[in-house]
């Protein structure tokens, strides 16, 4: 029987090669992570982007009621910009005696990326409840 006896630099070769193919699948796996992280970033980012122009069509919307609840119509504005590069169009329209309909569209122009848009609306009816005008709200 014949023994033959691996030397040490073979050794050595096939440590080394093990060594690289671990550092491989290391390296491989960090850059799914790394590109799997920045995937994430980017739907948060533009979850928190579609947030800002929900707030902003909603403030915008309860701005037109106090306007309402004051009688002042005529002095609803139809358009703001309550942040920098931010758009709101606001539309008021009397349906029928004390029924009004506001419509509001907001848009959000980050720097150097796409507008984010959102458009609300409802019905409304202002009435006199404990010698208060309120609203209250009867649609959409």
């Amino acid at each position: 029987m014949i023994i033959i006896k691996a030397s040490s630099n073979q050794r050595k070769g096939v440590a080394l090669i093990t060594c690289l193919v671990l550092m491989a699948l290391s390296s491989a796996l960090l850059v799914s992570v790394v590109v799997q992280e920045l995937s994430t970033r980017k739907k948060f980012e533009q979850i928190n982007l579609e947030t800002k122009v929900q707030n902003l069509a909603m403030s915008a919307q309860e701005i037109a009621l106090s306007f309402l609840l004051e009688d002042a119509v005529a002095k609803i504005p139809l358009t703001m910009t309550p942040i920098p590069g931010s758009k709101v169009s606001l539309k008021v329209q009397e349906t029928s005696k004390s029924f009004y309909t506001i419509e509001i569209d907001a848009e959000y122009t980050p720097q150097d990326k796409k507008p984010v848009r959102s458009a609300l609306s409802g019905s409304f009816l202002i009435k006199t409840q404990d010698g208060k005008r309120v609203a209250q709200s009867v649609g959409k």
